[in-house]
C-alpha cells in the first residue's frame, strides 16, 4: 500500500520546437523517509500527447544536474498520427531520494505525472 502520493508535473500544454527536455520540481522519493520497500508506481495522464517523457531519480541529498539517472523507460511518440491518449502507468524499485520527470511536449497535453511510493 502507498504511503505518499506526489504531482511531478501537471497542466503542461506550452509545445517545444527542439528535442530539448524541461524539467518538474523534485519530489522526494521513498529513500527520503529510509522505510518502506522502495517500490514507485507512476501515473501517466495524457490528452493526445506527442513528445517524450522520462522519469529521473537520485540517492544524492542534494542533486546536481549530473546526479539524477532514468529509471523508467521513456515513453516517446513521433508524430502527431502516434499520440498517446489516456492514462498510463510504470512501476519502477529503488530507495531514491529524490524523483523528477523530465518531458519533451511537442502537441498534446500532459494532465498530470503522479507517483505513489
Amino acid at each position: 500500500m502507498a504511503k505518499q502520493s506526489r504531482t511531478l508535473v501537471s497542466n503542461i500544454t506550452t509545445a517545444v520546437a527542439d528535442s530539448t527536455y524541461s524539467y518538474g520540481v523534485k519530489k522526494k522519493g521513498a529513500g527520503y523517509h529510509i522505510s518502506g520497500d522502495g517500490v514507485h508506481t507512476v501515473i501517466y495522464d495524457l490528452d493526445s500527447f506527442v513528445g517524450s517523457i522520462k522519469i529521473q531519480a537520485t540517492l544524492a541529498q542534494y542533486p546536481g544536474d549530473n546526479d539524477w539517472v532514468d529509471v523508467v523507460d521513456t515513453i516517446i511518440t513521433g508524430d502527431s498520427s502516434m499520440f498517446l491518449d489516456n492514462t498510463y502507468t510504470r512501476t519502477f524499485t529503488g530507495k531514491f531520494i529524490w524523483v523528477r520527470a523530465a518531458y519533451n511536449l511537442q502537441n498534446g497535453t500532459i494532465n498530470e505525472i503522479r507517483y505513489n511510493y
